[in-house]
């Protein structure tokens, strides 16, 4: 299964389970996602989700470029991160391991985040020829200006205690407390008034602007990106595992 879903006392957890291909985000990820938070949108007894990785390399490595270079549609990983953003409840994010790339997007989305000491997270899709289309873009929101173009321009990773220093996540915790600590947090997200909890996401978040008029552009440029000759020859050189060769065309 490309996930693994989980409700105990009102807390749902969503775990994404490719730990061989360091939960990398394909379209079945991305559909199991968009299913899950459905389901978890419309049950009066899932009060919090929280997402998480299977095993211990990785959160998620971001989008499958193995997939992308065998063609395969990877529009669920798009409208996975959509409905991430859009779901209502709180999203806490459990972060075990790196978080890069589209993992990194989906982290983004969620309202509270706890992460693993020394965890490494970044946006390293211009590495690839590609674009941190899924959020990434919003992180002048976030952060400095400078800082995020640093970020978004060289695709070089930071830790989890950086992250936390910036106030792009909530916690930092040795391993063992990851877990337990998320969960902590989701209870005692869970246990204040509902309608009461999600009119304060709502109205916090409506304070980063009109998230959907601002990706349009994001959405255009990642398709034309997509389709470049470097784009192509990013993915092939990412699974021949050579250094890529770019064209800039």
């Amino acid at each position: 299964m490309s996930i693994l879903t989980d409700l105990n006392n009102g807390v749902l957890t969503i775990t994404i389970n490719r730990p061989e291909a360091r939960n990398a985000l394909n379209g079945a990820v991305g559909q199991s996602i968009i299913d899950a938070l459905a389901k978890a949108e419309d049950d009066p007894d899932t009060r919090v989700v929280v997402v998480t990785g299977a095993g211990e390399k990785a959160f998620s490595a971001g989008l499958d470029l193995k997939a992308l270079a065998a063609g395969e549609n990877l529009r669920p990983v798009m409208d996975a991160l959509t409905a991430l953003r859009t779901f209502t409840k709180p999203l806490l994010a459990a972060v075990n391991a790196a978080c890069l790339g589209g993992g990194f997007e989906l982290m983004m989305f969620c309202d509270l985040v706890v992460a693993v000491e020394g965890t490494p997270f970044g946006l390293p899709e211009v590495k690839r020829g590609l674009l941190a289309g899924g959020g990434g873009t919003r992180l002048p929101q976030r952060l400095p200006l400078a800082v995020a173009l640093e970020l978004g321009l060289t695709g070089e990773p930071f830790p989890a205690e950086v992250a936390l220093r910036w106030g792009l996540i909530n916690r930092v915790v040795p391993r063992e407390e990851l877990l337990p600590a998320t969960l902590e947090l989701a209870r005692r997200v869970s246990a204040a008034g509902p309608l009461a909890v999600a009119a304060t996401k709502r109205l916090m978040r409506s304070e980063l602007g009109d998230e959907e008029a601002a990706l349009g552009p994001v959405f255009k440029e990642m398709g034309k990106l997509l389709a470049s000759e470097d784009a192509k020859e990013a993915t092939a050189a990412f699974a021949q595992k050579r250094a890529p060769q770019w064209k800039g065309r």
